[in-house]
This record gives C-alpha cells, sequence and structure tokens, in this order.
C-alpha cells in the first residue's frame, strides 16, 4: 500500500528550528555531524512522514546505516515522531507528540494530537509511547 500523506505541507509540522535541532544535538552532547544534518534539513523541509529506507533514496550522499544511527539518535532525544506504518518506522519532525490515522484501503493518512502524557510511573521514566491507528477514509468508504 502507498502512504498518501493529507495536507503534507503540514502533517508533520514542527516549530523546531535548525538552531534549536543543533542546539538540541549539542546539548544532549552529540556532534552535528554532515548525515545528521542533511536529515535534520530534509525533514525541516519538506514536513513529512518518511521511512529510512524511502529518506535514504532522497539522501543519496550518505549509507544507509548512517541514515538509520541518525534517526535512532533523533528518536531517543525525542526530535522525530516515530510510528510503525506496515512493519516499518516512519519520521517526522515534531517537537509534541502526535499519531496518524491511515486509511486501510488507500493509504490516505491524516495527522492526529496526542492529549496522552505518561509520567506518573512508580518504576518509570521517560515514557514513550507509539499508537497508529486505521479506518476507512471518506473517499474509500463511498
Amino acid at each position: 500500500m502507498q502512504i498518501t500523506l493529507a495536507n503534507s505541507s503540514h502533517l508533520c509540522y514542527s516549530s523546531f528550528t535548525m538552531k534549536k535541532l543543533k542546539q538540541k544535538l549539542i546539548e544532549a552532547k552529540y556532534k552535528i555531524t554532515k548525515p545528521r544534518l542533511a536529515i535534520l534539513k530534509y525533514l525541516s523541509t519538506h514536513h513529512v512522514s518518511i521511512s529510512a529506507r524511502n529518506l535514504h533514496k532522497k539522501i543519496k550522499v550518505f549509507d544507509q546505516a548512517s541514515i538509520y544511527r541518525a534517526l535512532n539518535l533523533f528518536e531517543e532525544l525525542h526530535i522525530v515522531n516515530v510510528e510503525i506504518v506496515e512493519k516499518e518506522k516512519i519520521y517526522c519532525l515534531a517537537n509534541e507528540p502526535h499519531h496518524h490515522i491511515i486509511c486501510k484501503k488507500c493509504g490516505y493518512m491524516e495527522k492526529i494530537k496526542c492529549d496522552h502524557f505518561f509520567n506518573n510511573f512508580k518504576n518509570f521514566n521517560n515514557v514513550y509511547h507509539q499508537l497508529t491507528l486505521t479506518g476507512v477514509c471518506n473517499k474509500c468508504s463511498k
């Protein structure tokens, strides 16, 4: 199934500026490498959800391992929002958690604000969750 993003220019928008993104890496004591910078530029420019595989196709300069390592770091630092769609992680730049609802017939996807906050667990901290909703869009229901 091909995922079609609704209003892709606004689907995964983040108020992070490149300056803030670089600062977040520096504060976490990570270097601003060329692959990390290229990925951040791509995500901040395109505002879409994308898999590591497809991101590698867009940014062909760096090997796939570098793309995966950078995205894993961004996930750990909560710079990107991550969801699993058809057994593949998709990433988008997001400074606040959100979810997507995906049409299981045509792949149309919309962003949904997340109102769930998990911070009162006795034996856990830094709790993070993922949720992907599926359904049938209005167009496919007709």
